[in-house]
C-alpha cells in the first residue's frame, strides 16, 4: 500500500508483495498518493512507464508503458475482489502484464511503476512478485 508522508509531502517507499504461480500474470492495485500528498489524478500523469527485475538482477528483463487512462482512477474504486487491504479502495490497477514476465518459478520478480506527474519530480511504486513453481508441467 503506497501512502504519503504527509510533513514531506512525498510518496513513502512501501513495498507491495504479490504471491503468484509461475507462467500467469498478476494484477497489481494500489492507493497511490502523489508527492504533493494527494490521491493521483489521471489529468496529472503524462507518463506512466514499468520495468521488471528478475531475482537480484539489475537489468531489466522487460519494459513497458501504461495508457495512463487504463491504469489511473480519479476515484477510489473497491470492485475487485483483489482489493483486499480495506474499504476506502484503490486507485491504480495495471491487468495487461503477460504471463511471460513471469514464466518461472521459485523466483522474485520486481515490478517498479515510474510515475512522471507534469512539473513535478518522478515517483515509484514497487511490487516484488514471487512465484510458487508448478511441479505437474
Amino acid at each position: 500500500m503506497l501512502e504519503a508522508n504527509k510533513a514531506n509531502k512525498m510518496a513513502s517507499t512501501t513495498i507491495n508483495e504479490k504471491l503468484i504461480y509461475e507462467g500467469s500474470a498478476p494484477t497489481t492495485l494500489a492507493r497511490v498518493i502523489g508527492n504533493d500528498g494527494s490521491a493521483i489524478q489521471q489529468s496529472d500523469y503524462g507518463d506512466i512507464s514499468f520495468e521488471i527485475f528478475k531475482d537480484a538482477d539489475t537489468t531489466a528483463t522487460v519494459s513497458g508503458t501504461c495508457t495512463v487512462a487504463s491504469v489511473v482512477f480519479d476515484t477510489y474504486q473497491t470492485d475487485s475482489p483483489r482489493w483486499t487491504v480495506d474499504s476506502i479502495g484503490y486507485n491504480f490497477r495495471h491487468s495487461t502484464l503477460l504471463a511471460t514476465y513471469f514464466a518461472d518459478g521459485d523466483a522474485t520478480y520486481r515490478l517498479e511503476y515510474k510515475f512522471e506527474p507534469t512539473g513535478q519530480q518522478p515517483f515509484w511504486v514497487v511490487f516484488l512478485v514471487t512465484t510458487v513453481e508448478i511441479r505437474s508441467e
